[in-house]
């Protein structure tokens, strides 16, 4: 039996470090794979294609991706019912790709890899898909968001996004109100957790929570 990780956290102090100032190292235990080759940053140089960085800035992590990647601590799982929630910061000299939370992994650098993607992009849309064996499949094409803060290219955008995994459905919330709700009907959710972060952009993650529900859930009404 795997014990999740029952909370992750540190509180949001400033973000006035960009990235390409960063002198850090990255976070002890994490791992990345990402999209195409690439290497680790020192930070000091400019994030190119076959480049990324990921480092530790209290409160939180720092993530430049050159090509898209999930990222993620294989000593920590979420199964059955559990909740994920994130403060991620998005900066404007960012692309428009996608972030946000990579669960269900399995494998995850090998040639089976498998995990589902619940993610935003800068324009405040949101989709949900899986990946397995380097093939994706839509679980829910991108829409706009309204409870989603979007970027305007000028300044540093922050939101709080919250996952909820039940047995039957997962519900993503931005900013306190839903924005996908995802039946779960063949899908299972149980696995390693992280952050997925799509190619060119730039962003800060202050907070990683994970609770999970040991109580017994109520039956359900007949």
């Amino acid at each position: 039996m795997r014990i999740p990780l029952l909370l992750i956290t540190s509180g949001l102090i400033g973000l006035t470090q960009p990235a390409s100032a960063l002198q850090s190292s990255p976070p002890p235990g994490w791992r990345w794979v990402t999209d195409a080759p690439a290497r680790q940053s020192s930070g000091s140089e400019r994030i190119a294609d076959s480049t990324f960085t990921f480092v530790q800035m209290p409160p939180g992590w720092h993530i430049t991706m050159g090509p898209g990647g999930v990222l993620y601590d294989p000593r920590y799982f979420g199964e059955g019912i559990f909740t994920l929630e994130s403060q991620i910061f998005h900066f404007p000299n960012s692309s428009n790709g996608e972030y946000g939370f990579m669960v269900g992994g399995a494998d995850l650098e090998g040639a089976g890899a498998h995990y589902v993607v619940f993610a935003v992009r800068g324009d405040g849309s949101v989709a949900a898909w899986e990946r397995r064996g380097g093939q994706d499949r839509l679980l829910a094409d991108w829409r706009r968001a309204e409870a989603v803060h979007p970027a305007d290219g000028k300044v540093v955008i922050g939101n709080l996004f919250k996952l909820s995994v039940t047995s039957k459905e997962a519900v993503l919330k931005a900013n306190g109100l839903d924005v996908l709700v995802l039946p779960l009907a063949g899908l299972s959710l149980d696995g390693q957790f992280g952050f997925r972060v799509g190619r060119g952009v730039n962003l800060h993650a202050s907070t990683l929570n994970v609770t999970s529900r040991l109580a017994p859930v109520p039956a359900p009404r007949s």
